[in-house]
């Protein structure tokens, strides 16, 4: 019973490692020219996702993991404050949210 339990395990393993590495794989960028210079496609349409449900901390939790200089993009509405980190929107393009019951689309 214990050795069927850890061929199972392993096979699992085996299989994640797998799949991720597969996963990991990226296909050869795709190139053109424009006006003379070689432009690369890294990503296809699509493929950076936006947020649509942005969580939110506080001004004091922030302050423990963002530095003073980096950027934020600052939304303020009636009593509403919101910062969407720059480093998040590098990595994600957009942000579509709620301010005061009014959607915006936040983007870097």
């Amino acid at each position: 019973m214990a050795k069927r339990l850890l061929i199972t395990i392993a096979l699992t393993a085996i299989a994640a490692l797998l799949a991720s590495s597969a996963n990991a794989q990226q296909p050869e960028p795709r190139m053109t020219e424009l006006r003379g210079h070689t432009m690369y496609w890294l990503l296809q349409p699509g493929e950076i996702p936006a947020i649509f449900e942005p969580e939110f901390v506080s001004i004091e939790t922030a302050d423990s993991f963002y530095y003073d200089e980096e950027p934020l993009i600052a939304v303020v509405s009636g009593d509403v404050a919101k910062g969407y980190s720059t480093w998040h929107l590098d990595h994600h393009e957009v942000v579509n949210d709620l301010v005061d019951g009014t959607a915006i689309a936040v983007t870097w």
